[in-house]
């Protein structure tokens, strides 16, 4: 149970991190005069495993299939993949 307490103050810690540097990222871009389309593009290149064939699926709202293509693209297990497909959606990539 106190191992559990640990996890979950690390795991708010580094949502916390993560929300700062995405803005600090999204100012960044501002400052630089980055196109919207240009950091989609390099998003979509940070993560490999979102192959042409896994964002196919995810617009067409066939997320399982997605998720089981994303994990043969790159050997991530389940949660893993079930994680990165569903950010992907959520980012406004279904339909």
């Amino acid at each position: 149970m106190f191992g559990d307490n640990l996890a979950h103050a690390r795991i708010d810690a580094l949502t916390r991190r993560v929300t700062a540097l995405e803005a600090l990222v999204e100012r960044l871009v501002d400052d630089a005069g980055i196109s919207q389309d240009e950091v989609a593009e390099l998003r979509q290149a940070s993560n490999p495993g979102l192959t042409p064939e896994v964002r196919r699926l995810v617009a067409e709202d066939r997320t399982i299939e997605a998720i089981k293509q994303y994990r043969r693209a790159t050997g991530a297990g389940l949660i893993d993949a079930k994680r990165a497909v569903e950010e992907y959606a959520a980012r406004g990539h279904s339909s």
